[in-house]
């Protein structure tokens, strides 16, 4: 792996910062510049859980939000997006190559926080285990710790490994459980991928018998990416069967519940978020306002905006009241910065995975129920569809999910064409269609990784 992936090594043998999130669970309010020395780390559980927690201080699951939108048809470019404070222009205009700065820092980021995890788990037979409370404790974080692995390599997969669309023999991201500095692990099948992925699952699932507060990878957040793995995987009996068992009790936010969700950062629905503060710098709302300079850098797609009818409670949400192009998904807490914390796992999303794995199995009847559930929910009139098929799924994926990071991983699951209306395109020079398969389709590993490590080139990508 790139010797400056690990460059945390030397932070984390040293500090780690403990982060803070908007929660009950007092480990996740305490100072974030309180930093907690290596040697102390390992003296007890509760300072073991110190270092658990500051994995997720720097995890920036915005990295798959950001590249889920751009590469797609939910945001355009604004014309303020250019020079030094432009970002993410070319890969909006499916211009980039593979030493785009974007792609590379979200590599970095994601394995920085899997050296992290693995450094933990390496060392935590260091931490004294005095009583039965301090070996259950223990192992709860350790289940937590192989849940939030299992979760990052798959946003990595997501977004370098090649279509599950292609089959078991397509190849993805290398799947890193140890801190080794001299491998150089390559690509692997998606076969060999997903063996090891379940089995983090598996352990996290055994472990994890709790209930944590929703900024914690709990037992039903393993629950949930058991679900989204299933659907990518085509298991589609898996999918119903993981839904079905944590949707009920997380239900559908009420009109009220469901705004307070994205202004005041309410949890209705919410199985699993990143809880954000001032300190962090990357969060939903930077993604498409530059708040330093208060430069717009994208707007919402004309071809999304125009999907919601007057009565759909998402259009007065997701976009401005004064400027519909604006980009309102994310207006957080009531000031200046607009402070939101990153939802990851929502129950909406699993109605949308049951209703396609019952589609998929021929269960038509119970896939309606699921998307007038969820279409009812989110509207003032009466919804009563009569008829159901993968596109208008993936439709309400598109309106439901949207500025989340899943529409281009959507359709590069199922092996669709990214499209764009003309109104949306950077330029008129620019192309309204990316066919799947196309060279500016899949995203290609970060050259910078590849020549530090020539494995990562092995293979067709």
């Amino acid at each position: 792996m790139n010797k400056a992936i690990y460059t945390i090594k030397r932070f984390l043998l040293t500090v780690i910062t403990v982060g803070v999130c908007s929660s009950c669970d007092h480990l996740l309010d305490l100072d974030p510049k309180e930093n907690i020395d290596s040697d102390q780390l390992y003296k007890s559980v509760q300072y073991f859980e110190y270092g658990v927690v500051g994995v997720y201080n720097n995890l920036h699951v915005e990295y798959s939000t950001l590249l889920g939108a751009v590469l797609a048809d939910e945001c355009k470019l604004s014309h303020e997006n250019t020079g030094v404070d432009g970002y993410a222009v070319q890969l909006n205009r499916w211009t980039y190559s593979s030493d785009d700065d974007l792609l590379h820092e979200t590599w970095k980021d994601y394995y920085h926080a899997l050296y992290k995890i693995n450094t933990l788990l390496e060392n935590m037979h260091r931490v004294p285990q005095e009583t039965t409370a301090d070996q259950e404790a223990l192992n709860i974080l350790a289940g937590e710790l192989k849940g939030l692995r299992a979760f990052v390599h798959f946003e990595l997969h997501r977004i370098f490994g090649e279509s599950d669309d292609l089959g078991k023999q397509a190849l993805t991201i290398p799947y890193v459980t140890d801190t080794d500095l001299f491998k150089k692990p390559g690509k692997m099948t998606q076969a060999d991928f997903y063996t090891l992925l379940w089995k983090d699952i598996q352990v996290a699932a055994e472990n994890l018998n709790n209930k944590q507060a929703p900024a914690r990878f709990s037992v039903d957040a393993t629950q949930a990416l058991a679900a989204r793995v299933s659907l990518y995987q085509k298991n589609y009996a898996q999918a119903i069967a993981y839904t079905s068992q944590i949707i009920n009790a997380y239900p559908l936010a009420t009109t009220n519940q469901y705004a307070a969700m994205w202004r005041q950062n309410q949890t209705e629905e919410v199985i699993f978020k990143l809880a954000r503060n001032n300190d962090d710098e990357l969060r939903p709302n930077t993604l498409w306002y530059n708040f330093n300079t208060g430069k717009t850098l994208f707007y919402a797609a004309s071809k999304l905006n125009q999907l919601y009818t007057k009565d759909d409670i998402r259009a007065t949400l997701f976009f401005g009241t004064s400027d519909p192009n604006q980009i309102a998904k994310y207006a957080g807490e009531n000031h200046e910065n607009r402070i939101s914390d990153l939802p990851v796992f929502r129950s909406s999303e699993l109605y949308l995975i049951r209703a396609e794995a019952y589609l998929k199995t021929g269960a038509t009847t119970l896939a309606l129920e699921d998307l007038q559930t969820l279409q009812q929910a989110r509207s003032t009139a009466t919804i009563k569809p009569t008829q159901i098929d993968e596109a208008m799924i993936l439709k309400e994926r598109y309106k439901e999910l949207a500025f989340e990071g899943h529409r281009y991983f959507d359709l590069k699951r199922l092996g669709k064409p990214l499209e764009r209306n003309k109104e949306d395109l950077a330029a008129p020079s620019d192309l309204p269609l990316l066919a799947f398969g196309s060279p500016q389709y899949q995203l290609p590993i970060p050259l910078k990784e590849i020549q530090s490590n020539p494995n990562l080139g092995n293979g067709e990508w």
